[in-house]
């Protein structure tokens, strides 16, 4: 039961919406839910969506689509939230060097915004 606990918790801590915003890659999105995660890239004109699962170390997102497509059955993540939990910094697990993102969390989707 400590276990279910933990992750409950984990989750929580990243249900909402993160936004990176270092210059080394285009901005990306994750919108995390209680059982589902939404990425947003390309200025807000990629959609992906997938079921995760958190431990102590990574970020598990499996069956990633788009639309109805599945571009990847498993993408792992290692990752660190600071204390006040609202910056993360994800890497993609065997990824190159620059695969990895350091986000804020943020009240409101940036791809939403009305020009």
């Amino acid at each position: 039961m400590l276990i279910a606990c933990e992750t409950n918790e984990r989750k929580e801590n990243l249900i909402g919406i993160w936004e990176s915003y270092e210059t080394h890659h285009s901005k990306v999105v994750l919108i995390f839910y209680k059982d589902s995660v939404i990425t947003e890239y390309l200025g807000g004109e990629m959609h992906t969506n997938s079921k995760w699962n958190i431990d102590e170390e990574k970020i598990y997102f499996k069956n990633v689509r788009l639309k109805d497509t599945i571009l990847k059955k498993m993408i792992n993540y290692k990752y660190k939230l600071n204390e006040t939990k609202d910056t993360l910094f994800i890497k993609v697990e065997g990824g190159k060097e620059d695969d990895y993102s350091t986000m804020k969390k943020v009240l409101t989707n940036p791809f939403d915004a009305k020009y």
